[in-house]
This record gives C-alpha cells, structure tokens and sequence, in this order.
C-alpha cells in the first residue's frame, strides 16, 4: 500500500442491485445531510457486534437515507435492495469511513450527550403540590 492510498484509500468496489458500486471516504458535501440522518444510529453502530436487523427495525428509515447519501444513489435504488445486499453495503460504508466516525463523529457527539445531561434539570427530593 502506497502513502497515496493511506491519504487517500481506494474505492471499495461491491457488487449490489445488479452494478458495481464504488463506496468512497464520505465527501464534504455529502456530510451534512449524511450526519443529519445518521446521527440517531451512531452509537449503534460503533459497537463491536452490530445488530443489523434490529438497527433496521427501529431507524431502518434513516438507515437507507444515509446508504443512498454515502453511496450517491437515489433513495429509490437502495430501497430495491435485497436486505442481504442492503445490510452488506450499509457494513461497507461504515468500514470505508470508521475512521471518520470513530475519530471526528463519535468524540462530538459524546460532547452534545455531556452537555445535554449537564442541562437537564436536575431531580429534587421533593415534587411539587397540586393545589
């Protein structure tokens, strides 16, 4: 492996829905609206053994948005999918980006669940009356 592709690591190239896809680093256009939707899922899908199928049971819609977003396919496309390619192209697309996720997305979001409990009213002993 040369230097270049270390800074810059090839195309995984997977054959899913009847095409070759090539499943590159996300592109900085393409950050936004992947994080929008892909920031629900996040720590499911750092942990070491994913659930795949429970993962698509309960975000499975946010699931696909970010599949077509990474791969620069349409919603449509992806949904066509059988679930065997679908949930194999969805571990590529992870793969090729963990770095990204694990070094620059999951730090920020701890960040925000830090804030967000440090701003969360806290619980007194006592509740208030009605009346």
């Amino acid at each position: 492996m040369s230097e270049l592709d270390i800074l810059v690591p090839p195309p995984v190239e997977l054959l899913v829905g009847g095409e070759t896809v090539a499943i590159t680093p996300l592109k900085v256009g393409q950050l936004p609206s992947f994080l929008r939707v892909i920031s629900p899922v996040m720590r499911r899908l750092t942990t070491p053994e994913i659930d795949w199928l429970g993962l698509f049971g309960e975000r499975g819609n946010d699931l696909l948005t970010a599949i077509a977003i990474a791969v620069g396919k349409p919603r449509d496309w992806v949904d066509e999918l059988t679930a065997d390619e679908a949930i194999l192209l969805a571990a590529k697309v992870i793969e090729v980006n963990a770095d990204f996720f694990t070094r620059t997305v999951m730090p920020q979001l701890d960040g925000l669940f830090a804030q967000a409990q440090e701003l969360a009213p806290k619980a007194s002993g006592s509740t208030p009356s009605s009346g």
